[in-house]
């Protein structure tokens, strides 16, 4: 009972003060030391590879003998407290959370004989999952912040595509359309007035207008279609897919392979839209990054769900390290298909490697009214 004390105070340091791990873990470290007697201490922590690596240790300066590091690390599914002598004492205790192990406590008296008790082990246990805990929400608040920071910077490029879109439509109608419009009523009016003037070619100045109003109209069909493609609207979401990924990776000379049910099923717009979305932005990643051969696009549904993957054959990539990258630019795409996929209350995967390509799956869960829907528009 008399480490209770001992306890508190660790717990106290670690969550009543300000989030500074350089200095909590070797305060928290020296707190142990005193307590137990041992020159030495240190945690060993499991990396996102799943391997050991020192954390932090007391003193800094303390040299731990290989043999022992070895046996430290090497040890499998730690699940208990193990002690040993080689030349000193030691003792390593599992970190855990939550009941899964996070890392490990060791510590090293001179002393070549010492043996720690039954009730030294469970204290130093219980300090072990009190550091473990402060490890693990330190690692979760980085990642948290790290996630709201490129949320925000997601948000900003979504704020300004969408106000870069709107000065484009606005610039578009105003340079093209209206002043397109604008001529032609003029015309139309120089016509009116002159209507019972003898000798106008009036069949000519209506052949000159007729392709000033088709033009007109495409314009008009350019800006629809980049709001949103017609294709989509029209005959749903692969073949919408296939033409864009044709146009993007056209230069590529990127072969596209396309498999899905006949006819492929429709979807309720929203849905539609998001995965179109989700699937533009992948077929860009590939067209930009991957130098692959072959993209494959497929599409899966069942009555609960419907699924679409977007598969390439290309150079792949670290995905971890995109992950571990501070910059919050860094992987902004995959983050803005992620966030896109839930609020829809979907779940998105992404399998990659280098040199193994990259799969992007999205899979929406379809409520009984959308599965409804579904077959209503694959019906019509």
């Amino acid at each position: 009972m008399e480490n209770i004390p001992k306890l508190k105070e660790l717990v106290c340091l670690l969550s009543c003060q300000p989030r500074d791990l350089d200095t909590q873990l070797p305060a928290a470290l020296n707190n142990l030391l005193d307590v137990t007697g041992c020159a030495a201490a240190g945690i060993c922590w499991f990396n996102a590879e799943g391997s050991l690596q020192l954390q932090a240790q007391m003193p800094e300066e303390f040299a731990l003998e290989a043999g022992i590091r070895q046996t430290i690390i090497q040890i499998p599914h730690l699940s208990a407290p193990r002690q040993g002598q080689n030349g000193v004492s030691w003792l390593v205790v599992p970190m855990k959370v939550a009941g899964e192990p996070k890392g490990r406590l060791w510590l090293v008296d001179e002393s070549p004989a010492r043996c720690f008790t039954r009730d030294e082990c469970e204290f130093i246990m219980m300090m072990g999952n009190q550091l473990a805990l402060a490890l693990e929400n330190s690692r979760l608040y980085d990642d948290v912040k790290r996630l709201a920071a490129r949320r925000a910077e997601l948000l900003r490029r979504v704020i300004a595509a969408q106000d870069e879109r709107c000065r484009r439509i606005s610039r578009d109608l105003h340079d093209e359309i209206s002043q397109s419009l604008a001529a032609l009523a003029l015309d139309m009016e120089a016509m009116q007035v002159a209507a019972h003037s003898p000798g106008i070619n009036w069949a000519g100045k209506l052949d000159s207008l007729h392709p000033r109003v088709v033009n007109a109209l495409k314009e008009i069909n350019r800006i629809i279609l980049d709001l949103r493609p017609t294709l989509l609207e029209d005959l749903g979401l692969l073949p919408a897919l296939k033409w864009f990924a044709g146009k993007r990776l056209e230069e590529t000379g990127t072969r596209i392979h396309v498999r899905t049910t006949d006819p492929p099923p429709r979807l309720p717009a929203h849905l539609e839209t998001t995965l179109y979305r989700v699937g533009q932005e992948a077929i860009t990643n590939i067209a930009k990054h991957a130098r692959a051969q072959n993209v494959w696009l497929k599409m899966e549904q069942t009555d609960s769900r419907v699924t679409l993957i977007v598969r390439d054959d290309g150079d792949g990539f670290d995905l971890n390290t995109i992950l571990a990258n501070t910059d919050a630019h860094v992987g902004l795409g995959l983050f803005g298909m992620e966030e896109r996929t839930n609020l829809i209350g979907g779940r998105f995967s992404l399998r990659t490697a280098p040199g193994e390509g990259t799969r992007v799956a999205v899979t929406i869960p379809l409520t009984p009214e959308e599965a409804y829907a579904t077959d209503s528009r694959s019906a019509g």
